[in-house]
């Protein structure tokens, strides 16, 4: 149960005032005359009403902008937009993408932007238990516009509307056929993408169907075909890089017990191994953008059924839409290093008869007893990921006029979204530690070669080599293992080698999500003041999400490298009222054109946690009629989703440094910490007294999930924001045809709901012996004593972000004698955005890109647009400019340094020809100018930070859209 503020208990008082009010003055309401004003309801509010603007910054995007585009679906549409920032994926995102577009509003998480379908929720979609709505389930061709709250909504709206709104209106009016064909790709001849969209609709006096077909192919690019992505780049502070990659190459990385030893990438003699020169880069087989196709129907109606006595009018709609996508992921063969990478011993034998035949050597010839061996499995051709989502969603419902002119709606809102994942190119670590085991030959008959001791013969002249258990018998079915060879030649890892420790482990894990919304809303006017009439909003909301993750048992097992998770399970529902009322002021008075008061209350009852209220205050004052000032104040609140409660734990492989690792030191460093009084932290955890050397292990096992990992220790409680905006809306009557918007902006985030993160429990408690408990390390008797194992990073209340900033919007047309122009400058700037994480420390994002705190934090976004038109002719001419910013490279290779990133600008182009009344022709180029994205070298992956930068390059592409 959560106490109520002074913001709260205000908006309550005002709500029931003009309840009270109401009730002494309805039948004043019933006179009324009917006004012939259409009323709208405008995003950020359920009261309808005659003007579009209301004391909330909302921007809006209508289907003829979006044609001037090339995006094909509402995410890479709002990705576009200067309000996003963070850490959002798209596809371009191949290693931690799920082949799902992502929108962050502000950058404080997509998470907390809520997404609507004309007003109504829409259910999230990915792998299984989301806590976000995948918006390449939302193709652009049935969209009329996007309206997009910049401010707290969770008293309108309810739960996750913390940095605002997105609000999808569809098309329900459309009549006639209209289909829509695009072919494009880059001028490198890849990243190809096709697509046909049909849309038709009928009308008549009663009512209006529309229904909407469509299908897309995006085709891939790698990493490999792009010169700043071709290469694994390691920074250094004098500015030159270095190429680098993984410790586990295809030519392989032995410790031995004489020191670490490789082939190199000559495949030569075996010698000492140098990182510098010795890694691999794995750059090259990774997608750059990852191959996807849709296919999707939608059919949105309404119909008038008649009057129904005082229900007046009653209309009826419906709304449906099914969309099933299919992506695939592609990352560099397998690393595979049991011990290390996935603390499973798998010693290689000497007497495994390719270690004797090809292994490093001793001084006297002797064949080694690997225990840290580390090797690319080039032969699989790579890890890939095929994935298949489903997502249904249908809206039905009744809405009307009663006979006292207010209005009322009731629907029922159901979403479901069902995915299916199936991953290749995996290892099961038990049979690698049977196939790098003791070997023996069988003769012709069958029967093992011994010698005089009955022991197994390494080296005989026998029919088939096997492999043996701990008693020196040999493992039925078991293939040994060379990874000593040349991949490519007659001694490369063979298929028979790879069916036994891989062929018969593809995974496939499948996921749900469910949601499933009544509600009743009722909106009107209350009374009539002096200045207007108060204008009210009613309703009630009943909610149920769930949502489920199922991995094979092979994952549950965790028994392949394909990781180990526990499945996801779980759900809540919850209860909701809420209020809305707008009050006139002041009109057509001296210095007050028109003066509203707007107050929202909105009271939760959730079956996790409890009770939750928010409210809301606004003001729109307009001075003059040509000038509006605007300021609201607001909370806001995120539940916990079922992922953030019942998130089965699974283990990823985030980039860490650890404290107690003597590879990221040199000896005077490393002697210096182990002389300091935190060394006792490291000890304390397993650490071997003289330290530990992982050979360059940067990506940390780590065990995630919701807090009921944490066995009954945490309990989530949602997270609260408080939300200021004010600005001015201006239409200087002195200039024809410009407007312009400023609006300053203020989200102070508490409670939020997120993990402590690996490097902070690491750096916790070496520093302090904080969070000490949830590292595991390899024990004194292990060949990797001291290594890390996992570390425990489930969700919890920690934290939170404070984050400021200022949009503003320019428009200007007019006439020419050489056609018709349109001019409009568009921005975000950062003042402030201020992360509070769990060990007290701030880190500020402003002008940052923070690897492993959110992403890309430019100060400053613009987007200029030039339209001209003349004749049958209509052209554009889109800027988009991202400011510099400052970021951090650190790694075993360099002391940390700050490194300035390029400013980024890229132009798009586009030209409509309009054939006939039927037919218009489109042609246009993305990055004009192929302009490279900066490097950021400190992002994971692709040396550019993928979630921001355009990373294709030039791309042309025509369209032709055909309409009856």
């Amino acid at each position: 149960m959560y106490k109520n503020n002074l913001l709260a208990n205000s908006v309550r008082l005002a709500l029931v005032s003009g309840a009270m009010t109401a009730a002494f003055t309805a039948p004043a309401v019933l006179a009324a005359e009917e006004s012939t004003v259409e009323r709208i309801e405008v995003t950020g509010s359920r009261i309808k009403r005659t003007d579009m603007e209301g004391a909330n910054p909302v921007t809006t995007i209508d289907a003829a902008s979006i044609e001037k585009m090339s995006v094909n679906n509402v995410g890479d549409l709002l990705q576009n937009l200067t309000s996003s920032a963070g850490a959002a994926t798209n596809t371009q995102t191949n290693n931690g993408g799920d082949s799902s577009t992502r929108f962050s509003l502000r950058g404080i998480g997509s998470e907390r932007t809520l997404v609507l379908i004309n007003g109504r929720r829409v259910v999230a979609g990915g792998g299984g238990a989301n806590s976000s709505v995948d918006l390449n389930t939302i193709p652009t061709a049935i969209v009329k516009r996007v309206e997009i709250l910049k401010d707290g909504a969770s008293a309108t709206y309810g739960s996750d509307a913390i940095a605002g709104v997105v609000n999808i209106i569809t098309k329900d009016d459309f009549e006639g056929f209209e289909a829509k064909l695009n072919y494009g790709g880059s001028d490198k001849g890849d990243a190809v993408t096709k697509g046909i969209d049909v849309t038709f609709g009928a009308a008549n006096d009663r009512g209006n169907v529309v229904v909407a077909l469509g299908y897309s192919d995006q085709g891939d690019a790698f990493m490999g075909d792009r010169d700043f992505s071709e290469f694994e780049l390691r920074a250094y502070e004098d500015g030159t890089t270095q190429e680098g990659g993984s410790s586990a190459p295809p030519w392989v990385n032995a410790n031995t017990a004489d020191g670490r030893v490789t082939r190199g990438p000559e495949y030569g003699d075996w010698r000492a191994y140098d990182g510098s020169t010795d890694s691999y880069n794995y750059n090259p087989v990774n997608y750059l953008q990852t191959p996807s196709k849709r296919r999707y129907a939608s059919m949105f109606a309404n119909y008038t059924l008649g009057e129904f006595g005082f229900l007046g009018e009653v209309n009826s709609f419906a709304e449906a839409s099914y969309v099933q996508t299919t992506g695939n992921r592609l990352i560099a063969p397998e690393p595979l290093a049991p011990l290390i990478f996935f603390g499973s011993p798998a010693p290689y034998s000497p007497n495994n008869y390719y270690n004797q035949k090809m292994g490093p050597k001793d001084s006297n010839g002797d064949a080694y007893v690997i225990d840290d061996w580390r090797r690319r499995m080039l032969e699989t051709g790579g890890r890939a990921n095929e994935r298949d989502y489903k997502t249904f969603r249908t809206a039905v419902g009744f809405n009307g006029a009663l006979n006292n002119g207010w209005d009322w709606e009731l629907s029922y809102v159901w979403g479901q979204s069902d995915s299916v994942e199936k991953a290749a190119g995996y290892f099961n670590l038990d049979r690698v530690a049977e196939a790098v085991g003791p070997t023996g030959w069988l003769d012709a008959n069958g029967n093992l070669i011994v010698d005089g001791n009955g022991d197994a013969i390494v080296d005989a002249s026998g029919s088939q080599l096997v492999c043996l258990n701990d008693e020196g018998a040999a493992i039925d079915g078991c293939v040994p293992l060379n990874i000593f060879g040349t991949p490519g030649s007659a001694d490369e890892i063979s298929p028979e080698m790879l069916q036994y420790i891989s062929g018969d482990y593809n995974t496939t894990e499948t996921g749900q999500n469910k949601q499933e919304v009544l509600s009743a809303i009722i909106s009107g006017d209350l009374f009539d003041l002096p200045a207007g009439s108060v204008g009210f909003a009613a309703g009630w909301e009943s909610r149920t999400e769930s949502g489920s993750y199922t991995p094979d048992s092979l994952i549950l097992q965790g028994i392949t490298t394909a990781g180990s998770a526990v499945g996801t399970s779980g759900g809540y529902d919850v209860q909701e009222f809420f209020g809305e009322l707008i009050v006139p002021i002041l009109s057509e008075a001296p210095m007050a054109h028109l003066l509203d008061f707007e107050a929202a209350i909105r009271y939760s009852d959730y079956s996790t946690f409890g009770t939750n209220t928010s409210g809301k205050l606004g003001v729109k004052w307009m001075p003059v009629e040509s000038l509006m000032v605007r300021a609201t104040l607001s909370e806001a609140f995120r539940a916990p989703t079922t992922s953030d409660l019942y998130g089965g734990a699974s283990v990823g492989f985030p980039e860490a440094i650890d404290p107690c690792d003597g590879n990221f030191y040199t000896d005077a460093e490393y002697a210096a910490i182990k002389a300091s009084p935190n060394w006792a932290n490291c000890t304390a955890t397993g650490v071997p007294a003289n330290g530990y050397d992982s050979g360059g292990v940067e990506q940390i096992p780590t065990n995630g999930g919701g807090s009921d990992n944490w066995g009954g220790t945490q309990d989530l409680t949602p997270e609260t924001a408080d939300v200021f905006t004010a600005g001015v809306v201006f239409n200087p009557d002195f200039i024809e045809n410009f407007s312009m918007s400023v609006d300053y902006w203020k989200i102070e985030l508490e409670n939020a709901i997120s993990t402590v993160g690996t490097q902070t429990r690491l750096d916790g408690c070496f520093e302090s012996a904080e969070y000490c408990d949830s590292i595991t390390r390899f024990g004194a008797d292990s060949a990797a004593a001291g290594g890390i194992i996992t570390v425990d990073n489930y969700t919890v209340n920690v934290g939170g972000i404070n984050t400021s900033g200022i949009d503003y919007d320019l428009r200007y047309t007019f006439e020419s004698g050489f056609g018709d122009w349109g001019l409009g400058l568009d921005g975000t700037y950062l003042l402030e955005y201020d992360k509070f994480l769990a060990d007290g420390s701030v880190i500020d994002h402003v002008g940052r890109f923070e690897g492993n705190h959110d992403g890309m934090f430019a100060e400053l976004k613009t987007n200029f647009t030039i339209n001209w038109s003349i004749s049958d002719f209509d052209t554009s001419l889109i800027t988009r400019y991202i400011s510099g910013v400052t970021e951090t490279e650190a790694g075993w290779w360099t002391d940390p340094f700050e490194r300035d990133v390029d400013s980024n600008i890229v132009v798009d182009f586009q030209t409509n020809y309009n054939v006939s009344e039927h037919l218009v022709l489109t042609a246009g180029v993305d990055n004009l100018f192929d302009e490279q994205p900066p490097f950021v070298y400190s992002a994971f992956g692709a040396n550019t930070d993928v979630s921001t930068y355009d990373v294709i390059g030039r791309t042309i592409y025509v369209r032709a859209g055909i309409r009856f």
